[in-house]
C-alpha cells in the first residue's frame, strides 16, 4: 500500500508541475480564465492555500522549534519569486512591481536563517545536561 501511495503522489506532484509550467508559459489564458467566476475561484484558492499553508508551517516550525517544517514555506516564496521574476522579464514593471519581489525574499532569508538556528539549536545539549558522547 505504501508503494502506491507513493506512486500516486508523485504522480499527482508530477501533474502539479504541468500545470505550473503551463500557468508559466501561457499566463495569458490564466489571466482570460480570472475574468469569469471559475477564474476568481481558483485564484482565491491558490491564495489562500499558498499563505495558509506558509503562515502555518512558519508558525507550527517556530513554535515546535522544528527548522526543517520551516523548508516548506521557503520553498513556497522562492517560487512566488521566481515566477515573479519570469513575470517581469516577459512583460516588464509595474507600479510597485519590486515590493512583493523584496517581501519574498525577506521571507527566504527570514525562513533560511530561522532553519539554521532551530537546526543547530536541536544539536546543542541542554543546559545541564550531560552530552552523550560523556556517558560512554
Amino acid at each position: 500500500m505504501r508503494v502506491v501511495l507513493t506512486a500516486l503522489v508523485l504522480l499527482a506532484g508530477l501533474v502539479d508541475l504541468v500545470i505550473v509550467a503551463s500557468c508559466l508559459v501561457t499566463p495569458h489564458d490564466s489571466a482570460e480564465l480570472a475574468r469569469a467566476a471559475h477564474g476568481l475561484s481558483i485564484i482565491r484558492a491558490h491564495c489562500t492555500s499558498f499563505f495558509s499553508v506558509a503562515a502555518l508551517a512558519m508558525i507550527v516550525g517556530a513554535l515546535w522549534r522544528n527548522g526543517d517544517l520551516l523548508l516548506v514555506p521557503t520553498f513556497i516564496f522562492i517560487g512566488a519569486l521566481i515566477e515573479r521574476l519570469v513575470n517581469v522579464v516577459a512583460f516588464g514593471t509595474y507600479p510597485n512591481w519590486l515590493l512583493p519581489m523584496v517581501l519574498d525574499v525577506a521571507h527566504i532569508a527570514l525562513l533560511l536563517a530561522a532553519r539554521r538556528a532551530l537546526r543547530q539549536g536541536a544539536e546543542e545539549p541542554a543546559a545541564g545536561m550531560p552530552h552523550h558522547a560523556n556517558l560512554a
